[in-house]
């Protein structure tokens, strides 16, 4: 793959509206089982949790479940820029802990957004308890059903509490490529972009200070430059170092510390 194949790639960050079903669904088939009604606040829609992890009103501590099969670890590099980035961003006095897991899953790539919170249900460990939140983010060791051609998901977010980053497509991109890819740059990039989701950018459960809300690609940011664009990942490719990874712009900063954050 040529750099220019590359800046041609289409990136698609979906926020799957079918997912919010899911969660409902998954509730209710499981609302017999008292762990499941327990667990039942890590589960629900996109951005509906957007308050209770910027501020410290209800959460004062947020933990960080990093679950990938062996194998599929991002870079060290992403796990330490991620914290710095949610320490910047997060209202939690009582601090923010991340915690690694090593999962063995029996569903086989590639993998649709049912089959991802399947995998989900089945291996995480990390809730909300007290005034921690828990946080989930799964390492995908498949690509994405909805990969096509040279359109590709590198990341979804799809509960409140809980994403998906296609880390098999990073290595797929970084494999193919005639040029060398950081992939902590595109790693750390995705999983901003997705945690700007459940954050509740872009008017998906933070409210707007501003319009600035992209209409024809809802959900994102209507500024180039700005984290929550919906193609900003694919500039990450010309970027080389860590001060140029895109940022959230003004509007979205102003909308997140409306809501509680920093």
């Amino acid at each position: 793959m040529t750099v220019a194949q590359l800046k041609r790639l289409s990136i698609l960050f979906i926020i799957c509206a079918l997912s919010l079903t899911a969660c409902n669904d998954d509730d209710d088939a499981t609302g017999s089982n008292s762990q499941e009604n327990e667990n039942a606040a890590n589960k629900r829609p996109l951005g509906t949790s957007a308050n209770e992890l910027l501020s410290s009103d209800e959460f004062t501590s947020l933990r960080l479940e990093i679950a990938y099969p062996d194998g599929f670890r991002p870079t060290q590099g992403t796990i330490d820029l991620i914290e710095s980035f949610l320490e910047e961003r997060l209202n939690k006095p009582n601090g923010i802990t991340m915690v690694e897991t090593i999962i063995n899953l029996s569903q086989d790539p590639p993998y649709d957004i049912d089959e991802i919170v399947a995998i989900e249900d089945e291996n995480r460990t990390i809730f909300n308890n007290g005034d921690e939140i828990g946080v989930y983010v799964f390492f995908s060791d498949g690509n994405s059903t909805s990969d096509e051609g040279n359109s590709v998901v590198l990341g979804t977010a799809y509960r409140n509490t809980s994403m998906v980053i296609y880390e098999k497509t990073f290595r797929d991109l970084a494999n193919n490529s005639s040029t060398a890819i950081n992939r902590t740059l595109i790693e750390t990039a995705t999983l901003r972009h997705e945690f700007g989701h459940i954050f509740g950018l872009v008017n998906l459960g933070t409210p707007l200070t501003s319009e600035h809300e992209d209409q024809d690609n809802r959900r994102h940011c209507d500024v180039e430059d700005c984290l929550m664009f919906f193609q900003t990942v694919s500039n990450v490719f010309n970027t080389s170092n860590v001060a140029s990874l895109p940022e959230f712009d003004p509007q979205c900063i102003a909308d997140l510390q409306n809501n509680g954050g920093k």
